[in-house]
């Protein structure tokens, strides 16, 4: 009788020498921003054990940035170890991911091309609130932008660095699919991905709705980090204005005439140039201005939230004329007048039947330059203390006015 040889079958997923360089090294960026994902370990080359929802951030952190993480490594090589990590752990992760196979792939790429988004409890609560509005609205669908580290995509067709690089994702939502909607880099391209069924996401009916928070009347606080931070923001928006202002001015009509009419005379190839280099330079420096305005407008909206503690999505409630006016908001800003500092709530008014109506209504509240540095301009002075001592501020309540 033949003898049959029994070979015990080893727990855990075996990774290669390079395989756990680029696991190790995506782990320790994921556990760097959140400690609160889980923790892996390892056994010579086996991940024994590993919490899934760090799993899935590990995978699409890796396979984002397997060429930095792995930068000795020839191209190719990197690649199909960054492929091969993917096939290892996507099965471990398959309940944390949604994939998104590619729709229209051209006959030199193959079919087996995806996109991989991570699964976390913020994005589904997204989710079921894109699901929602598209429900209540009557909308065909709803966009959620995702983080870059959401996601990833296969690898194992990537021809060349940076090849088919995703420069922007939007996972869309309507009532019963979802789908990716990319935006390409080298090449640039506009694709979308073939759409899922909202059911293959889960019951996001039981997701809880994101709450929506109601500030009547609030009583804000502004801290000096808080002020130093807004006015180097305003500062910053001076300069703005001023550059965009001396742009603009010579990008005038007249100036681009008159520069196409000097050149199409005999110049000497120095004074050419020059004009040359001139007229690029606008473009460029309109470019960088209008760059400019959209950061300086998403930095004035961050430190709003900050000051006044307030998000978009959020009620104001507050006192005009002794009538109460309600918006949700939509919008927060932030300017710089002669002698104080004006924040503007802008939003959707609410109707008397306690509906959000279509109206718009805007929301201001300014606070005196003078009262802001009497507030937060100040110093303690030091108490000879062992314990650590607690800045206290104290804080001007203001009013909102329509």
């Amino acid at each position: 009788m033949a003898r049959l040889s029994q070979k015990s079958i080893q727990p855990g997923i075996h990774l290669s020498e390079r395989k756990q360089e680029l696991f190790k090294k995506a782990a320790e960026t994921v556990l760097a921003r959140n400690r609160e994902l889980g923790h892996f370990e390892f056994k010579g080359s086996r991940l024994m054990h590993i919490d899934p929802a760090l799993a899935s951030a590990i995978l699409t952190t890796a396979i984002k940035h397997f060429e930095e993480f792995l930068p000795n490594t020839p191209f190719v090589s990197a690649r199909q170890v960054a492929a091969g990590l993917l096939d290892a752990l996507l099965p471990l992760v398959a309940k944390n991911v949604l994939v998104f196979p590619k729709s229209e792939t051209p006959d030199y790429r193959s079919e087996n091309e995806f996109v991989v988004v991570r699964v976390s409890e913020e994005l589904l609560r997204h989710l079921a609130n894109a699901n929602r509005l598209v429900d209540e609205q009557q909308l065909s669908f709803s966009a959620i932008p995702l983080n870059s580290s959401e996601y990833c995509q296969s690898v194992r067709y990537i021809f060349a660095p940076k090849s088919y690089w995703i420069a922007k994702a939007d996972l869309c939502v309507s009532k019963t699919h979802a789908w990716l909607r990319i935006e390409q880099k080298s090449p640039t391209d506009i694709y979308e991905t073939n759409q899922v069924p909202i059911d293959h996401l889960g019951p996001l009916s039981f997701v809880p709705e994101q709450p929506r928070y109601t500030h009547t009347d609030p009583e804000l606080q502004i801290h000096r980090e808080d002020w130093d931070l807004l006015q180097t923001l305003l500062e910053a928006e001076d300069m703005h204005t001023l550059g965009s202002s001396l742009v603009y001015d010579l990008l005038d009509a007249d100036l681009h005439l008159k520069l196409g009419r000097a050149m199409k005379v005999w110049w000497p190839v120095e004074q050419f140039n020059a004009l040359q280099v001139l007229q690029d330079g606008l473009v460029s420096a309109e470019q960088r201005i209008e760059l400019w305005e959209t950061e300086l407008a998403a930095a004035k909206q961050r430190i709003s939230e900050k000051i006044l503690g307030i998000r978009p999505g959020d009620i104001l409630q507050a006192m005009q004329q002794g009538k109460s006016r309600r918006i949700q908001v939509e919008r927060l800003d932030v300017f710089k007048y002669d002698h104080e500092i004006t924040f503007m709530a802008h939003g959707k008014l609410f109707r008397k039947d306690g509906m959000v109506g279509k109206r718009r209504e805007t929301l201001y509240l300014s606070l005196p330059t003078t009262i802001a540095h009497q507030l937060t301009g100040f110093k303690e002075p030091p108490q000879p203390s062992l314990q650590p001592s607690v800045n206290r501020y104290p804080f001007w309540k203001w009013g909102w006015r329509h």
